[in-house]
């Protein structure tokens, strides 16, 4: 709730970061239970990695765009079910939703990336780089096309890092050249969702504002 005591949409993010902390641990219980200590360590590093952006806005006072503290540990949820459920290697197509949650969430932590080096620069007066840097005609299309490089470039190191793991476990989690395919189709569409919600955020920042403005700093 604000300060008048409204529900706000910042504290329903809460709640759903808050749900799924919650299932975390009890999965890491359930895991431990059922003699898969591994899967239970893992479900602990991602509750841990949930608290990582709210830790950083306490610390740096800041609020991050609405959708990524939740987003987070969404696209984490849906990697530890599919893999509990089996559902990554029954279901054709659970796979490649993964990829697109994920595309997403990695896309809403660049912006805010994009937003924190802008709010050194122009709230601190502490440039990360230590001067400005503009690469293309305008900021927006900087973030923008940087964005979309980045994701592009993780979406195929995540797949070569899938085929090396085959490689030297004699794992399954790369069936061939058409699962990369679909796989990188998944990366793509988040990709779209994600240049769409980049754009529309740029646009909505007032002028003579900065993109720093974005992380909404609390008072």
């Amino acid at each position: 709730m604000d300060e008048t005591g409204r529900f706000t949409a910042g504290t329903a993010e809460l709640y759903v970061v808050a749900l799924f902390q919650i299932l975390f641990v009890g999965f890491a219980i359930e895991s431990y239970l059922a003699g898969n200590p591994t899967r239970s360590v893992w479900c602990m590093v991602y509750f841990v990695l949930t608290f990582i952006p709210l830790a950083f806005e306490w610390r740096y006072g800041v609020t991050f765009p609405f959708g990524l503290k939740m987003i987070v540990p969404f696209a984490f949820f849906i990697h530890l079910w599919g893999r509990m459920t089996l559902w990554y290697w029954q279901m054709p197509f659970y796979d490649k939703f993964a990829h697109v949650v994920a595309a997403v969430a990695v896309g809403l932590i660049i912006l805010s990336v994009f937003a924190y080096l802008d709010h050194l620069e122009f709230v601190k007066k502490k440039p990360f780089f230590g001067k400005q840097v503009r690469i293309l005609s305008s900021q927006k299309l900087d973030v923008l096309v940087g964005t979309a490089i980045i994701l592009l470039l993780m979406g195929l190191l995540w797949e070569f890092s899938e085929y090396a793991i085959d490689v030297a476990y004699h794992t399954t989690y790369n069936f061939g050249f058409v699962d990369s395919l679909t796989d990188f189709m998944g990366n793509l569409i988040g990709l779209f969702i994600i240049l769409y919600i980049v754009n529309r955020a740029m646009d909505s920042i007032p002028p003579g504002e900065h993109l720093d403005c974005l992380l909404r700093k609390r008072t």
